[in-house]
Order: C-alpha cells, then structure tokens, then sequence
C-alpha cells in the first residue's frame, strides 16, 4: 500500500511538474511554442475526397499543419479541428483576403467511418486551405510510427495522442503541438519563422 502511495505521488508530480517544465524549457530553448524537433523529410502518399491521389511534398506550397484523427472521436478530435478552423480564421483576418501561405490537413485514422463524403462536410468544406485524407493502410501505420502517433482501438474505441504536427515547406516536422489549450498568437509565430 505504502509503495502504490508513494508512485502515485511521483506520476502527480511527474505530471504537474516535471512534464510541463520540460516542454517550457524546450521552448525557452528552441524559441518557440511548439516541441521543437530536427526531423529529416517525411513523405508519404494520400487521397483526397474526390479520389485524386497527392505525394505530400508536392503538395505543399508552404508550411502545412497534420493532424491524424477521425471525425467520430469525442475527445481531443473536435478541440484540434476548433483550434485549427480558429487559427484559420486568425491567419485570414492577418493575411486581409489574400491567399493563405499554409494548409491544414486532416489525416482520417478511420477510413471504414470516415467517408470522403463525410470528410468533405467537415473539413475540406471548410475553406480552400483544409484537406482531409486517407492514406493506406501500411503508409498510414508509417506514418503514426514516424510521427509516434499512438494509436490503438481498445473495446472498439480509438485511442490516440492527439497531436498537431507543423510541417516546413520542405516536408520536415518542426514543431509539435500536444496541449489542450492552445494560443493562436504564439503558434502564429512558430509559423512566422518558417515563411
């Protein structure tokens, strides 16, 4: 009993202490909002909801932002899509009309539900900077161990990290975004040092 105490109290202070001090040293470190990280390239292929197939670096014409989530989920799905639908219209308001310099793509980990009809409605209707996307089945597992995106299905559940991922032009993660909360001013200049 006195052991199961006494690990509960080091995972509370773990998690109230230690794990946000680290990601504020990071960005004390490296400048930034985001964890920042020194990837190589990632690349990977997708479809989009007209069936059309795209190579990630070609498709970019700027920084993207990735987020992998499927469009049933109840938990962190719908306050990253908010957040990113917000931050569009932040950049918008920012850009006054002219064409954004950075796209949004949502990456479905549910294909079976997620329906390019369905994917359309909710994303890509959203603006001419949102995609959503499906990938196969082994590029999409790929893609979650590059990322280490965990994702797991649990009792029919998907379980799943949550995060949001900002790609540079080149197609090289620099930055990952883990919080619930997010500011829009302080992404906005993460973004900022890569255009």
């Amino acid at each position: 009993m006195k052991k199961k105490l006494v690990l509960s109290m080091v995972l509370i202070f773990a998690c109230f202490f230690l794990v946000p001090g680290a990601a504020w040293l990071n960005q004390h470190i490296s400048g930034g909002y985001g964890v920042k990280l020194n990837q190589p390239s990632l690349d990977f292929d997708w479809q989009d909801v007209a069936g059309q197939w795209h190579r990630f670096s070609d498709w970019q014409q700027g920084p993207s932002y990735v987020f992998l989530g499927f469009l049933n989920c109840s938990q962190i799905c719908p306050v990253r899509l908010g957040q990113m639908f917000r931050f569009e219209q932040h950049l918008s308001k920012e850009w006054r009309g002219e064409a954004l310099p950075v796209r949004f793509l949502f990456i479905t980990v549910d294909p079976q539900n997620d329906s390019p009809a369905l994917r359309n409605k909710i994303i890509d209707s959203q603006s001419s900077a949102f995609y959503s996307a499906q990938l196969p089945q082994q590029q999409l597992r790929q893609l979650q161990q590059r990322l280490v995106e965990q994702v797991s299905t649990q009792q029919g559940t998907i379980k799943h990290a949550g995060n949001l991922y900002l790609f540079s032009a080149d197609a090289r993660l620099q930055r990952v975004y883990g919080q619930w909360q997010l500011s829009l001013e302080q992404m906005q200049n993460d973004l900022n040092l890569l255009l």
